[in-house]
């Protein structure tokens, strides 16, 4: 114990700001993979984006990054266990979800009781290794489909109330695709993180009533052909215990390359 308060001593947190940013990017850029959402909203929303860096002796051991622009603060905590009491307690100080490396879990309870984690994994297909099902009734959304995705969601306790508007702008800036069934969309799957090595695949949904026919792996399927398109890899994270949805998504070519937790502080929520 003696050791680790020792480290701890030795970190020195400093704040990601203009004069260190652009070494931080170039380090990420070094493995997007595992730094994407660190190395995408530092670029592309640096206006709800905080991030503090810890170093020891000038060399980066982790960080923490608080994304500011979603209902509520979304955390994402990179770092070696010795690392975890500085860094975490750079978050907020009420409600929030936190994603964060499965090795860290101990630690991260210790410091944040009240914290309650259900593990994902994280999944990624390449480039050249993915199988596409396609379908003509199939298309890529646009914006007066918000009402569309807004309609199909009310089934999810977790979406109630959700204004047309929230949909509308997402569709907007996320590549979407959406399958149709006699005029009405039942399914949908878009990215929300697009970068030349990677992009990132999720709000998977499918109505409840048309479950179980294929649909999931329709739309998923879609948005990865694009994303693999564009970039060199696809990747998203699944509730290690939704087996319907790993199966689709191994179907298409995605294999397990990890496990991330995603830890609900005072919010309610689960992935």
């Amino acid at each position: 114990m003696a050791k680790a308060q020792t480290r701890e001593l030795m970190l020195e947190i400093r704040k990601v700001d203009e004069s260190n940013e652009q070494w931080i990017i170039d380090y990420l850029r070094q493995d997007v993979v595992r730094h994407v959402f660190a190395f995408y909203d530092l670029q592309h929303d640096p206006e709800h984006t905080t991030m503090y860096a810890a170093f020891e002796v000038d060399r980066l051991s982790g960080y923490i990054l608080i994304y500011a622009a979603l209902e509520f603060p979304s955390v994402v905590l990179e770092c070696d266990v010795g690392t975890v009491g500085k860094l975490v307690e750079y978050a907020p100080s009420d409600r929030f979800i936190m994603h964060a490396p499965s090795n860290l879990l101990a630690e991260i309870e210790s410091r944040i009781p009240s914290a309650r984690h259900y593990v994902e994994n994280w999944m990624l297909v390449r480039k050249g290794e993915a199988n596409f099902f396609r379908s003509a009734h199939v298309r890529k959304l646009n914006t007066v489909d918000g009402s569309r995705i807004a309609a199909l969601l009310p089934s999810r306790k977790d979406h109630a109330g959700t204004v047309d508007k929230k949909y509308t702008d997402w569709v907007g800036i996320m590549p979407t695709y959406g399958v149709f069934m006699d005029g009405d969309m039942v399914s949908y799957a878009g990215s929300f993180i697009q970068t030349p090595q990677i992009w990132m695949i999720g709000g998977v949904y499918t109505d409840l009533n048309h479950r179980n026919r294929g649909y999931a792996t329709l739309a998923t399927s879609a948005i990865t052909e694009e994303a693999l398109r564009k970039s060199d890899a696809a990747a998203l994270f699944v509730r290690s215990d939704n087996y319907p949805a790993i199966s689709v998504y191994e179907k298409i070519g995605y294999k397990k390359i990890g496990e991330k937790l995603w830890i609900d502080v005072g919010t309610g929520m689960k992935p």
